[in-house]
C-alpha cells in the first residue's frame, strides 16, 4: 500500500473518531460552561504540540527527510505550544487579555497545521521513514484540528457575562 494512501485511511479515521467522541461527549458538556471555562481543556490539547519538536531530534526520522521541512515543523508546532500555554495561563488567570490570547495562539496554530500539510506534500515526507512522527501525525493532528474547530465554536459563542 502506498504510504500516502495508508496516512489517509489512518488519519481520517482517527478524524472520524475524535469527531463523534467530541460530538456525543464534549460538545454537550462544553456548552453548559462559561466560555472561558470551556476552553480551558481544549487549550489543553494544544499545549501538548511540543511533541510535534521531535522531529527536530537526531534519528527521529530519516536522515533523507529534508532539514528545512523538520525545521520548519518542529518549531512551528513548539511556538504554537508555547502560545497555546500563555492562552491557558491567561483563561485560568481570568486576564482580560485571555480570549485575544486564544485567537492568537489559534491563528498561529493554524497557519503552521496549513504549511505543514502543504510542505508535507511539498517534500513528499511521506515516502520516508518518520518514525513516531508517523503516529503523532495519524493520531494527534486529528485530535487537534477537532480541539480547533471546538476552540473556534466556543470562541463565537457570547461569554456568559455578556450574554
Amino acid at each position: 500500500m502506498a504510504p500516502i494512501v495508508l496516512f489517509g485511511i489512518q488519519f481520517t479515521f482517527a478524524l472520524v473518531v475524535y469527531a463523534i467522541v467530541a460530538w456525543w461527549y464534549g460538545i454537550p458538556r462544553l456548552s453548559m460552561l462559561p466560555r472561558e471555562v470551556a476552553l480551558v481543556p481544549l487549550v489543553w490539547v494544544h499545549v501538548f504540540r511540543i511533541v510535534g519538536g521531535t522531529i527536530l531530534a537526531p534519528g527521529a526520522v530519516d536522515a533523507a527527510v529534508p532539514v528545512e521541512f523538520r525545521t520548519m515543523i518542529g518549531y512551528g508546532d513548539m511556538a504554537t505550544a508555547l502560545l497555546a500555554l500563555v492562552a491557558l495561563i491567561a483563561l485560568r488567570r481570568r486576564s482580560s487579555v485571555a480570549i485575544p490570547l486564544v485567537w492568537l495562539f489559534l491563528a498561529v496554530g493554524l497557519l503552521d497545521t496549513a504549511n505543514a500539510i502543504i510542505q508535507s506534500m511539498r517534500f513528499s515526507v511521506f515516502t520516508y521513514g518518520l518514525g513516531v512522527n508517523w503516529v503523532i501525525v495519524t493520531m494527534y493532528v486529528p485530535a487537534l484540528l477537532v480541539s480547533t474547530v471546538l476552540i473556534f465554536i466556543q470562541l463565537r459563542r457570547p461569554s456568559r457575562s455578556a450574554a
